[in-house]
């Protein structure tokens, strides 16, 4: 009977008394890609380190694990010297491994790009990494690690930073190698990382034990969407733009970069209205100039009808108390120099100068509680908090004036699933029960859609497809939306590349050098919105082909 690549019997990883990896029990065959999944601090990295059979400083090890031929761990953030010649790293790496001579070395590297969908035109050998593409430079990662042509590759956050149709499509990509060159693959990640996705297997590492994964839960929203109120929307935008200058060329034209392009908008009371979109797609600079942080460069920006103005400063106070802003970092948000309960206190005279000062800590006791934090909170330093205890504290800050809306701009984004799960749960029952409106952007397709009653789909600071969020959740009909509830179904996006950027934008549509679709004429004209049905528009060219 062949050995298996891996092996462990009763596997235990001790710090102290504590055990970080309990009596772990792991068979994986040639060709068969497993995904062990877990939150921070679970002991996935510990547990790929002692399969690599590198030092584990402090820890006691128990047990068995006896890995076959050669091995390979591709660590967190990779392992690429970043000033230094791609093609210089792989002789060295590569001659090491395999004895090969510098053009050898740089051949086999070439043939292991073109294993994962690299054209020759987007080599850049003679480029360190951190010129590179992030997408690219973790492509090349990979690459260099099918060159060397290991029996076991293990990876260990593998595409972390990525956009999720980007880092799916690359590790669907890794994964077809590994079982066409029967190659022991291990995707180490968090839940929501999608390494489970290509996975034959997948495992969960909890309170220290190995344990088949759970399948991802995807449930509908808990209340039926809103309906808008006889008034009309609370907050509206019209043609809003967001530009920056670049100064001038020779003749003195002033040159300026568009991030948003003119896009109109309303969110009614009591509604959850979703951006989706990728890296540089322009959905966080727009929720902010809704919110004016800062105003738009062009357009105009209505409150309950009436219009904001940067200068009228009064007026910009009435608004904060009724629209409040969540950011994707809570901590940095937050005054170190100050206690939790100092700065919301101080935001509450600023907006509510009509709450007397003797009530205004039963108010921030209050909020605290609101958002999932006990009232002792107040005297606890920004330092001190979790991320997660961050994130509440700044849904608490936001709640103290009494808004009809939020802007929330990512504001689960550093939590873990388990801890952004919660987080978004407590928000929605604030919102039912408070009747907010919500507007919200993220990258997780699935989630945001699950969540919200519409969506817009941006792509480089313009809309290319807005509906009810159940239409775009089971009848989306743009490439972008398509590719991105595929990566949150952990499936192979059929988006090639990486995110577009506004700084190297081409003529035609944005899309084009990715999308499956692509033809001749995309390269002519941006797609404009067109209705393909009540409520849903799309902007693509050839949006009914399958």
């Amino acid at each position: 009977m062949t050995a298996l690549p891996i092996q462990t019997d009763a596997l235990t990883l001790m710090a102290g008394d504590h055990a970080l990896v309990d009596r772990a029990t792991l068979r994986v065959e040639a060709g068969e890609v497993v995904a062990v999944t877990g939150g921070a601090g679970s002991g996935k990295s510990l547990l790929l380190r002692a399969l690599a059979g590198l030092p584990l400083p402090g820890i006691d090890v128990a047990g068995n694990a006896r890995v076959d031929g050669r091995r390979l761990l591709i660590a967190q953030g990779g392992v690429l010297a970043p000033r230094r010649p791609l093609g210089a790293q792989a002789a060295e790496i590569l001659g090491h491994h395999l004895g090969l001579d510098a053009g050898a070395s740089l051949r086999r590297l070439s043939d292991a790009l073109d294993r994962l969908g690299v054209p020759a035109a987007a080599r850049r050998l003679d480029l360190p990494p951190d010129r590179l593409p992030d997408g690219l430079r973790w492509t090349a990662l990979f690459a260099l690690a099918l060159a060397v042509g290991p029996a076991v590759l293990m990876a260990d956050a593998p595409g972390a930073g990525l956009d999720p149709t980007v880092r799916l499509r690359l590790l669907h990509r890794l994964a077809e190698w590994a079982r066409g060159e029967a190659v022991a693959l291990i995707l180490a990640g968090r839940p929501e990382d999608g390494v489970a996705g290509p996975a034959t297997r997948a495992l969960a590492l909890h309170r220290g034990r190995l344990l088949p994964a759970a399948p991802v839960s995807v449930t509908a929203s808990r209340r039926s969407p809103a309906a808008a109120p006889p008034g009309g929307p609370l907050l509206s935008g019209r043609g809003v733009t967001v530009s920056f200058p670049l100064g001038r060329t020779a003749k003195g034209e002033e040159r300026r970069l568009t991030v948003v392009h003119p896009i109109d908008l309303d969110l009614a009371e009591g509604e959850t209205l979703v951006l989706l979109g990728e890296t540089g797609s322009g959905k966080a600079m727009l929720a902010r100039a809704l919110a004016h942080l800062p105003a738009p460069t062009e357009g105009r920006v209505a409150w309950k009808g009436r219009a904001l103005e940067p200068g009228d400063a009064a007026g910009m106070r009435r608004t904060r108390r009724d629209l409040q802003v969540l950011f994707p970092d809570p901590a940095a948000a937050l005054d170190p120099a100050q206690t939790v309960g100092a700065q919301l206190a101080e935001t509450l005279e600023s907006l509510r100068p009509d709450i007397p000062a003797d009530r205004r800590a039963r108010r921030v006791a209050d909020a605290l509680e609101s958002a999932g934090l006990p009232a002792h909170t107040a005297q606890r330093w920004p330092a001190s908090l979790s991320a997660a205890e961050a994130a509440r504290a700044g849904l608490a800050r936001a709640l103290l004036p009494e808004p009809r809306a939020l802007v929330c701009d990512e504001p689960a984004a550093s939590l873990s699933a388990e801890e952004r799960s919660a987080f978004l749960d407590d928000l929605l029952a604030l919102r039912d029960r408070h009747r907010l409106s919500l507007l919200l952007t993220t990258e997780q397709a699935e989630e945001g859609l699950r969540h919200a009653d519409r969506a817009l789909v941006l792509l480089m600071g313009r809309v290319v497809e807005s509906a009810p969020a159940g239409t775009l959740r089971h009848g989306a009909r743009h490439p972008l939306t398509r590719a991105m509830l595929a990566a949150a179904r952990g499936e192979c996006p059929r988006l090639d590349g990486e995110a577009p950027s506004a700084l190297a934008a081409r003529e035609g549509c944005p899309l084009r050098t990715r999308c499956p679709n692509e033809r001749p004429f995309c390269a002519q004209s941006v797609p404009t919105l067109e209705e393909i049905a009540p409520g849903h528009r799309v902007a693509c060219h050839y949006w009914d082909t399958p």
